[in-house]
C-alpha cells in the first residue's frame, strides 16, 4: 500500500492535478464592477487633489487614461454576454490594460511617490487567486517594468511649493517593497486558490463516487418495485393468452400466434421473478452485520494474486455489530481493500474489533508500505504523482477518507514495523449503528 491512490478517478481533463485543475476565470460583469470602482475612486482623487486641495494638477492627461477606462469597460459591457466569463489569454488582457493604466496615472502624479502606487498589487492578485500561473507570471511582468519605468521616469508629485523630493534610497526602498509585497501577496494567493481548487475537484470526484454507488444501490430496489407493478397487468394478459390459447390454439389462421403469445407472456412472468429475487438477495435487510459487509467488499478481489483474509473478535460483554448498507460505507471500504490489494505482495488482512463502545477495522498488507513523506498528507486531494512511489494523486485515498468520514468514522494511516501498510478506521457503536441505541 505504498501509492496514495487505489482507483482511477477523472472529473474532467481539467482535473488531473494542480496545475491542470479547472481554472474558474473572471466574470466580465466581476471586472467590469470592479473597474467602474476604479474609475469612480480615480476620479475622485483627482477632484479632492485638484479642485479640493487645490494642487497644481494638469486634469487633462488624468482624464484621458481615465476616459480609455471608460471606453473598454462600455465595450466589455457591449460585447460579452452578461454571463459571460474570462479564461487564458482574454482575462489576462484585461488586467494588463488595468496595469498599464494605473501606472499611466502614476507617471502623471509622481510616479511610486504617489501614496496610490500600492494599487499596482491589486491585478497580479487577482489573476493569482482566479488565473492560471502562466498568466499570473505575465502579469508579475507587467507590473515589475511598470514598476522600473516609474522609479526612473515620472511627472513631479502634486504639491504645494517646491516639488516633494525624497532621498533616492527611501524611493529605491519603495519600489522593492512594492515589489516584494506584490510577488509575496501573488505567492499566497496562488497557493490558498490552488489548495481550494484542489479540494473543491476532489469534493467533485468524491461526489461522483457517491452518485454511481446510490444509483446502484437504487436500481435493486426499484427492480423490486417495477417487478411488483407490472406483475398485476402482466397476470391479466397470460389469463387472457390462456383463454385464447384454448379456444384459438388449433385454428389454422391465428393458432401459431396465439400460443406465441402465451409463451412470451409467461417468458416475460419469469423475468420478472428473476429480477425480484436478485433484488432481494441485493439488500435484504436495511441492517447487516458488519463483518457479512466486508465479505461483500471482499468478494469482488477474491480469486486474484492477493490472499484476503477476513476475522472478526468481539471483546468480553460486546455484541456483534451491525451497521448500514450505504454506499459510503460499502465505495470507502471498497476503496480502502483496492488500494491494500493492489499494493501488497501476497495478503491483505482486515481484522474487526468490537468492543462494547467502539467498533475497529483494521486492513493490513504485506506491501512495501506508506512512502513516509507522504504518511502526514495522506487523505489530502492531489499530492501529485511525483510525490508518490506508485504515480498516484491521492484522490482515491481522499474518497475513501471522505465517504468514510460521512459514516462517523475517523481513519488513521501508519507503517507496520514489519513490513506493510495499516490504516485503522474506528467509529463508535453510536455512529456506526444508531439502531442499536434506540434498541
Amino acid at each position: 500500500m505504498s501509492g496514495a491512490e487505489d482507483r482511477s478517478y477523472r472529473v474532467s481533463d481539467t482535473a488531473a492535478g494542480p496545475e491542470g485543475l479547472g481554472l474558474p476565470g473572471v466574470r466580465v460583469r466581476t471586472l467590469v464592477i470592479l473597474r467602474w470602482i476604479a474609475i469612480t475612486g480615480q476620479l475622485a482623487t483627482l477632484a479632492i487633489i485638484g479642485p479640493g486641495l487645490g494642487f497644481p494638477l494638469a486634469p487633462w492627461p488624468p482624464l484621458a487614461a481615465i476616459a480609455a477606462s471608460v471606453g473598454v469597460n462600455i465595450g466589455s459591457t457591449l460585447l460579452y454576454p452578461r454571463t459571460a466569463e474570462l479564461n487564458g489569454r482574454e482575462a489576462t488582457i484585461h488586467l494588463a490594460f488595468d496595469l498599464l493604466q494605473l501606472a499611466v496615472l502614476l507617471f502623471l502624479t509622481g510616479g511610486l511617490n504617489n501614496p496610490f502606487a500600492v494599487l499596482i498589487l491589486v491585478p497580479v492578485t487577482i489573476s493569482a487567486t482566479l488565473l492560471s500561473l502562466r498568466s499570473t507570471i505575465i502579469l508579475i511582468s507587467i507590473a515589475i517594468a511598470c514598476l522600473a519605468a516609474l522609479a526612473l521616469w515620472a511627472l513631479p508629485l502634486p504639491w504645494h511649493g517646491p516639488a516633494l523630493a525624497l532621498p533616492p534610497l527611501y524611493q529605491a526602498g519603495q519600489g522593492v517593497a512594492l515589489l516584494i509585497g506584490m510577488t509575496f501577496l501573488a505567492a499566497y494567493a496562488w497557493r490558498v486558490s490552488a489548495e481550494a481548487r484542489r479540494r473543491q475537484q476532489a469534493l467533485i470526484a468524491t461526489q461522483t463516487a457517491l452518485a454511481r454507488e446510490q444509483k446502484m444501490s437504487a436500481l435493486g430496489s426499484l427492480a423490486a418495485a417495477a417487478a411488483h407493478e407490472l406483475g398485476g397487468p402482466l397476470g391479466t394478459i397470460t389469463l387472457i393468452a390462456r383463454d385464447l390459447d384454448d379456444q384459438l390454439g388449433n385454428d389454422p389462421d391465428f393458432g401459431d400466434d396465439v400460443k406465441l403469445l402465451r409463451q412470451e407472456a409467461a417468458r416475460c412472468r419469469e423475468i420478472l421473478v428473476g429480477i425480484a429475487r436478485r433484488a432481494e438477495a441485493d439488500q435484504p435487510f436495511p441492517r447487516l452485520p458488519l463483518e457479512a459487509l466486508v465479505y461483500e467488499v471482499v468478494k469482488p478481489f477474491e480469486g486474484g494474486r492477493v490472499a484476503l483474509t477476513v476475522r472478526q473478535s468481539l471483546l468480553k460483554g460486546a455484541a456483534p455489530v451491525l451497521a448500514a448498507r450505504t454506499p459510503e460505507l460499502l465505495h470507502g471500504l471498497a476503496n480502502i481493500v483496492s488500494n491494500a490489494v493492489r499494493h501488497a505482495r501476497a495478503q491483505v488482512d482486515i481484522d474487526i474489533e468490537a468492543g462494547r463502545d467502539e467498533v475497529r477495522l483494521t486492513v493490513r498488507d504485506d506491501g512495501d508500505g506508506f512512502d513516509p513523506a507522504l504518511l502526514p498528507r495522506l487523505g489530502e486531494p492531489y499530492l501529485g504523482p511525483s510525490q508518490s512511489r506508485s504515480g498516484g494523486t491521492g484522490l482515491g485515498v481522499f474518497i475513501a477518507t471522505t465517504l468514510l468520514e460521512r459514516t462517523g468514522g475517523t481513519l488513521t494511516f501508519a507503517n507496520v514495523p514489519e513490513g506493510g501498510a495499516r490504516v485503522d478506521i474506528r467509529w463508535t457503536r453510536h455512529t456506526l449503528d444508531p439502531e442499536e441505541t434506540r434498541a
